[in-house]
């Protein structure tokens, strides 16, 4: 009926556009209201959608299900990308101020070293051609931990051992075994406290000497005189003593940051940063409101939540989702803090968002699709999803049970030719217009929310589909980013797209 009409009236399309306009233009509000209507394509044909999940443990380290079956899962469940983040060094020592500056008597667990880099990278390797599936090597690190307490009073603590950060794109066996983490000393350097090792193989060189040298007993007896060899006891006792406390000190470097010594805050991990940068990786911190506390053989383990080292580091992105809803998320929190900061200057980078799975269990167990990160990539390849996860071109999402997924069908912000997608930056000077698209879902209302520079400047409830354009013209450099919830845990996080003023603050990338 409507082909019909219009080809009665070829003018009347044209004649209802043209009063849409003028509508729009006597009545437009300084942000623009929402206008529901079908999805808007995703984004640029240049880019198509990656879904992927994040923060895996196998069989490699301490996890219950292999990399193949992860894999196979994954093709199952429609997801196209892992990025399994293994324990890359598991290993805890402790000695007493000064000798724990040098040395130590310590456990370790399965992890990535314990079991061999490149067995680690040819097992995902295998994995990723039995199925195509897109399986990334990652580590997941822990900075630093440091000492308290005393092992003798049964107060001994380590404190911060799980403030975890994710590696992902650095796969050189060189480069990971000398990375600064806890308990790594072959990443740490040569100080002076390295001379201390002198005392033990001078210990070795002579004890070795004297067992070298023939030694004699002499015994009287009446008028004839007996000499016996003696035995070199004492000095191979020295010498084992002497090669022990060398091997446990090999290769005789010194952590950058001593575990006994006092807190160095947060220099540990802008060490670990930096370094993962100049080596062209990705790093994000995990889990950065989970607190953790247990007990291993008489020694506490205890970690306070730590998302302001989202704030406080150079670090590419966070776990938003499910350990970043209290204090980064939140409008004006933390998250909104840091992305202030970058836009003036105060750091180089803005921290992005993404949603990690943190899974250990066995493979039945598993659900591939409560927590995804979607990506958008140039190429379904390694270098593309590094790319977009550098790029920020990503949004997470969090799935209750058997549910569909929300998706992020559009997200970006133009002026006049230019636009921008998430992680970009749109330079303009005027009004911005945001486009936005959300799908999926169970058909129940969800609540989206615009957040311009921490506030919020636009929120629509309604079911998906929906898609609004909203305008707004912000004084000097901003952010916008976008948040939609619903029924808990139902909820979808975009990452910001920036815009900066020809004559505004400087921004910091």
């Amino acid at each position: 009926m409507n082909g019909a009409l219009r080809r009665r009236c070829p003018g009347l399309p044209v004649l209802a556009a043209l009063c849409l306009a003028l509508a729009a233009v006597s009545e437009r509000p300084a942000i623009g209201a929402a206008n529901e209507g079908p999805s808007a394509p995703a984004a640029s044909p240049a880019f198509s959608d990656l879904v992927t999940v994040v923060h895996l443990h196998t069989t490699l380290s301490d996890g219950l299900a292999t990399p193949l079956e992860m894999a196979r899962a994954a093709r199952l469940a429609g997801v196209d990308a892992l990025v399994v983040t293994d324990h890359f060094l598991e290993r805890v020592e402790y000695a007493p101020w000064p000798l724990g500056n040098v040395m130590g008597i310590g456990m370790s667990r399965p992890s990535v070293m314990s079991n061999g880099i490149a067995t680690y990278l040819r097992t995902l390797a295998a994995a990723e051609a039995d199925t195509g599936i897109l399986v990334l090597p990652g580590i997941e690190v822990s900075p630093y931990a440091r000492w308290s307490g005393s092992l003798l009073t049964r107060t001994l603590r380590l404190e911060g051992w799980h403030r975890h950060a994710l590696v992902v794109g650095v796969e050189d066996p060189s480069a990971l075994r000398s990375l600064p983490v806890a308990g790594n000393r072959a990443g740490g350097g040569y100080a002076a406290w390295s001379f201390v090792y002198l005392l033990p193989a001078a210990a070795f060189g002579w004890a070795v000497r004297r067992a070298l040298r023939p030694s004699y007993r002499e015994t009287r007896m009446r008028n004839f005189v007996l000499k016996r060899r003696r035995a070199p006891i004492g000095e191979v006792l020295v010498a084992s003593a002497a090669l022990l406390v060398l091997a446990l000190g090999f290769p005789f470097k010194v952590e950058a940051y001593s575990p006994v010594a006092g807190d160095p805050g947060e220099a540990p991990f802008r060490l670990l940063v930096d370094r993962i940068h100049d080596l062209g990786g990705f790093v994000a911190w995990a889990h950065p409101e989970a607190a953790a506390e247990k007990e291993v053989h008489g020694v506490r383990l205890a970690t306070e939540p730590y998302g302001d080292l989202v704030v406080k580091t150079e670090a590419d992105a966070f776990g938003a989702m499910p350990e970043g809803v209290k204090s980064l998320l939140p409008i004006g929190g933390l998250w909104d803090q840091a992305l202030r900061d970058h836009l003036l200057g105060r750091r180089k980078t803005a921290p992005f968002a993404l949603a990690e799975l943190d899974e250990h269990r066995a493979i039945g167990e598993m659900d591939l699709v409560i927590l995804q990160t979607v990506l958008q990539v140039r190429a379904r390849t390694h270098a593309g999803v590094l790319e977009a996860m550098r790029a920020g071109r990503m949004y997470g999402r969090w799935t209750p049970d058997r549910k569909t997924p929300l998706s992020l069908t559009a997200w970006s912000a133009g002026h006049g030719d230019a636009s921008a997608l998430a992680g970009e930056t749109l330079r303009c000077q005027g009004r911005v217009t945001l486009r936005l698209a959300v799908a999926g879902g169970d058909g129940a209302p969800v609540t989206a929310r615009l957040v311009r520079a921490g506030s919020v400047i636009w929120s629509n409830r309604g079911s998906p589909p929906f898609s609004s354009t909203v305008e707004d013209d912000a004084p000097g450099a901003t952010s916008y980013r976008l948040d939609v919830e619903g029924a808990y845990p139902y909820r979808l996080i975009s990452n910001p797209i920036f815009v900066v003023r020809p004559a505004g603050a400087e921004e910091g990338a």
